[in-house]
């Protein structure tokens, strides 16, 4: 019994020390344990610290200088070493973080070898482009090729037609009716209208009646005309467009005329009728054939009343073969007959036929036109040469032309008349010409505002003069007339200029002059009844949707004349203004008004024939529609 008790205690003792061994092992595996985890998480602390330093120390880096076309890229290494984290073993994470925070950062540069710039980029029909400042960003330029700069706008033919409009609401007839009276019995009546057929063939017609009379008893003047204009079809490609005018002005020659006179008016009459027709053969749509071709015809009939009759016929067609769009062939045919019949002489004709071909050259801004022009006047043969160049500086917004040109001219009694209405009938219409050789430089600033120079010498042949006709010591039984004298031969120095500038879109000024100085006038003294300097000046004033304004000047030199036997002398020179209005009071009802020479000046523009003063006229328009 002693003896299984001893043995028992002993398997006490034993199992009671290792249970002490175990259980000092385990805790001493919880302490290693534990010492092992303040490592690691002063590691990861000293970690954060140093990058915190790092952030802290590159905000206190000076910033980096642009420079232009260059851009820089940061790359931070320990962005790349986290995709390599991923497919590391979480034991080496902490050894390799350590080490990849020790190394700077590296900075890739890239620069780019293309260096663009620009150079005076020319806008169509516009100033050049201004360069935009912008202090934000990087200046760029560019370096675009000359070719490119600037082209030129060659515009197509263009036919005018009638909007579109829809079948139920198509305008078809309108009509307006003007009524207006003035100071010196001025009274003016127009009525004018407007028909589309079934075949939409458009029909113009205008009709009008003026008077007046001044301080002089036979100082009167009326006129009255007609006016169609149609527009007819031919065919789908074809359209005729016509017209027909008839007007008799009839005025009386009161210059040198006394107050007190008691002749009867007809001594003094003035009558001038004139009759005519123009055709003229178009194509309704811009053609892309080669061969294009456009006739026109003139036909007309004047008669100076007791003194003159006179027949025109002018035949003008153009005709045209296009190579391609830079090269085409012109081939013009002119065709002109003249038949004019003095009183109680025989007739005169003449004729004038001329061809006109041509090489025509377009290229970007450079175009030229050369050719020849044999012509036959009256059975005499003449050659006559035609250049004409227009040029487009590089890099500007000027346009150069050039030329050399000769114009031959079958004069008409309404022509003559419509230059000096107190004209007698000339013995003798020769025929007239006049050899060019001009300069002409267009500028365009902006849209607003473009001006032209034109200087010309011109070489003229059979040019007209007209100076006063009187007889020493022969009383004056019918007024004073004017002798028309062809000059055989005369040049001068011709000089024009345009300016034109838009204000707004409702505001226009528009101006031109000429002057033209004589250096050979081989038969006259003088260049009789020529002004030597003019300049108009016109503005247009759109105030709004009811009310609109226009104004006009014009200033000249007085021409030189003489009183038949008598010395040469000069008119006085001459400023007119003039002025006008329309006011729209409804759809239907417009008021309008004008005043002529508004600063009364007593000119004179043909020697012996003062002119009115302040003239007044106003009235309204009746317009409807249907």
């Amino acid at each position: 019994m002693k003896q299984l008790k001893l043995n028992n205690m002993i398997k006490s003792i034993i199992r009671i020390g290792l249970f002490t061994i175990a259980l000092i092992c385990f805790s001493n595996m919880a302490i290693a344990q534990k010492k092992n985890n303040k490592k690691a998480k002063t590691t990861i602390n000293s970690k954060k610290k140093k990058k915190s330093s790092k952030k802290s120390i590159s905000k206190k880096k000076k910033p980096v200088k642009k420079r232009p076309l260059v851009t820089t890229y940061a790359i931070r290494e320990s962005n790349i070493a986290k995709t390599n984290d991923q497919i590391v073993p979480k034991t080496n994470l902490l050894f390799k973080k350590n080490i990849i925070d020790s190394i700077p950062e590296k900075v890739v540069t890239i620069v780019s070898a293309f260096k663009p710039q620009l150079k005076n980029a020319a806008k169509i029909g516009f100033v050049n482009a201004t360069a935009i400042v912008d202090t934000n960003s990087v200046a760029l330029s560019y370096q675009v090729p000359s070719q490119n700069l600037s082209f030129q706008y060659q515009p197509i033919a263009l036919v005018p037609r009638a909007i579109k409009i829809d079948s139920n609401s198509k305008i078809t007839r309108s009509a307006n009716f003007k009524i207006g009276m003035g100071n010196y019995f001025n009274q003016v009546i127009q009525l004018e209208g407007s028909y589309v057929d079934l075949k939409d063939q458009e029909h113009h017609l205008r009709l009008i009646n003026e008077s007046i009379a001044g301080a002089h008893p036979i100082q009167k003047w009326n006129t009255i005309g007609m006016i169609y204009n149609g527009s007819l079809t031919i065919n789908k490609n074809k359209q005729l467009h016509t017209q027909f005018f008839v007007n008799q002005s009839n005025r009386y020659r009161y210059g040198l005329v006394p107050d007190t006179t008691n002749l009867p008016l007809k001594n003094f009459e003035q009558k001038f009728t004139v009759i005519g027709a123009n055709f003229s053969l178009a194509n309704k749509q811009v053609s892309t054939k080669p061969l294009g071709y456009s006739p026109i015809l003139k036909l007309n009939h004047s008669h100076l009343l007791g003194q003159a009759k006179n027949i025109a016929i002018d035949l003008n067609s153009p005709i045209q073969y296009r190579f391609n769009n830079n090269i085409k062939l012109h081939a013009d045919f002119n065709l002109s007959y003249n038949q004019y019949l003095l009183t109680n002489r025989p007739s005169v004709q003449n004729t004038i036929i001329q061809l006109d071909p041509s090489f025509e050259i377009n290229k970007t801004q450079f175009q030229l036109n050369m050719g020849i022009r044999p012509t036959l006047a009256n059975g005499e043969f003449a050659l006559y040469p035609k250049l004409e160049l227009t040029k487009q500086l590089k890099d500007t917004n000027y346009v150069l032309q050039a030329g050399w040109l000769t114009s031959i001219t079958n004069n008409q009694l309404i022509q003559l008349i419509g230059l000096n209405h107190w004209i007698s009938a000339p013995t003798n219409l020769p025929i007239s010409s006049i050899e060019k050789k001009y300069i002409n430089i267009d500028v365009t600033v902006n849209k607003r505002l473009n001006y032209g120079f034109n200087m010309a010498l011109n070489d003229y042949r059979e040019l007209p003069f007209f100076n006063q006709t009187k007889l020493k010591n022969t009383p004056i039984q019918e007024g004073l007339k004017f002798d028309v004298l062809f000059e055989k031969r005369a040049i001068a120095i011709e000089l024009n200029g345009d300016f034109r500038y838009q204000f707004s879109d409702k505001l226009l000024w528009k101006n031109h002059f000429k002057y033209i100085q004589f250096n050979l006038i081989r038969e006259n003294t003088q260049a009789w009844g020529v002004l030597p300097f003019e300049l108009n000046s016109q503005f247009n004033w759109l105030f709004n949707k009811k009310m609109q304004f226009d104004a006009s000047g014009q200033f000249w030199t007085g021409a030189k004349t003489s009183a038949g036997l008598g010395n040469a002398y000069q008119l006085n020179n001459t400023f007119v203004l003039n002025a006008g209005m329309q006011y729209a009071i409804s759809d239907h009802w417009t008021f309008w008004g004008k005043g002529e020479n508004l600063l009364d000046q007593q000119y004179q523009r043909w020697a012996s024939y003062p002119s009115l003063g302040v003239q007044f006229v106003a009235g309204i328009q009746y317009k409807f529609r249907k």
